[in-house]
């Protein structure tokens, strides 16, 4: 069921799949900036991670002595969500525990997401509440592709003519990872583990036609926000960055459609992982009865 939000400045699409940003557009000038989706490119918009971010080695962990299947990304992105209560300029929808997610993580939880529509763009806030009786664990993030270039931009505009930009303009962490997207480990066998980006201008990332395949993993930055700016028209796009300890950097395969800024709280697996849920780098916990929020608002400048 999809369900849409609208105010002076701009409409947007939400779906109870996966309580997920389908559109997000400029009522002024038409401008879509969400990914649309194509399946023949990327089947997703802007899926929500829970309760792991980034890839799973061998598609499974375990926890105690029991073994659990799990996806890239986690299963929220893939469930319906139900939608709590919504009006014309917002929406909250709730993800619990089921059978289905029983066999996958062995918690009970709330994963609620709320977005509100406002003259700057678009508040977007999870929250995982613990309804287990004992503590949980888990990773959570967004992955928000943005249409690069986008549709109203003006005729011959290509990938190159945007950037990534780092709020503070500083010089860049790059968390080390192997080509298949695990985390990387160091001589002595430590992974995550950290190297300078080495980016020419500090906390700027050109954007050419090749594209970044796995994708760009960044740690230890102070920037409030990251953002995807048009070069020509100066628009700069900005997704909240305050408090969170990683942000993948992503585009598609083959010639580049989006590029999405992916503020996490969490990692992939390492490369080497001995599959053990406990020993997962960067894992958040709640006591029962605790809950925690992450804001991944979107501001339009």
């Amino acid at each position: 069921m999809t369900i849409k939000l609208k105010n002076k400045r701009f409409e947007a699409v939400f779906n109870t799949l996966g309580a997920e940003i389908n559109s997000l557009k400029s009522i002024g000038d038409n401008t879509e900036y969400i990914w649309t989706g194509d399946p023949s490119v990327w089947k997703f918009h802007a899926p929500i991670l829970f309760p792991h971010v980034g890839r799973i080695r061998d598609g499974y962990t375990v926890v105690g002595d029991k073994e659990f299947k799990l996806g890239c990304n986690g299963f929220a992105r893939d469930l319906e969500f139900k939608l709590l209560r919504h009006n014309t300029v917002s929406a909250e929808f709730e993800l619990n525990e089921s059978d289905y997610t029983a066999d996958k993580y062995p918690w009970k939880f709330s994963l609620r997401v709320f977005y509100e529509l406002t003259d700057t763009g678009l508040v977007f806030r999870s929250t995982v509440t613990d309804t287990d009786a004992d503590e949980i664990t888990f990773s959570l993030g967004s992955h928000t592709a943005f249409c690069c270039p986008r549709n109203t931009d003006p005729a011959g505009t290509k990938n190159s003519d945007y950037q990534i930009e780092f709020e503070k303009k500083e010089p860049l962490t790059s968390v080390v990872c192997v080509g298949d997207g695990y985390l990387g480990a160091d001589e002595e066998g430590t992974a995550p583990y950290t190297k300078l980006y080495g980016e020419k201008n500090p906390g700027i990332i050109p954007l050419d036609e090749n594209g970044f395949g796995n994708g760009h993993f960044f740690t230890a930055f102070n920037s409030d926000w990251v953002g995807l700016r048009n070069k020509k028209t100066g628009q700069l796009i900005k997704v909240n960055t305050s408090a969170y300890p990683y942000l993948m950097v992503w585009q598609n395969k083959g010639t580049p459609r989006f590029v999405c800024i992916e503020p996490w709280y969490g990692t992939p697996d390492p490369d080497v992982t001995d599959h053990r849920w406990e020993n997962k780098p960067a894992l958040l916990s709640l006591k029962s009865g605790e809950s925690f929020t992450a804001d991944q608002t979107i501001t339009i400048g």
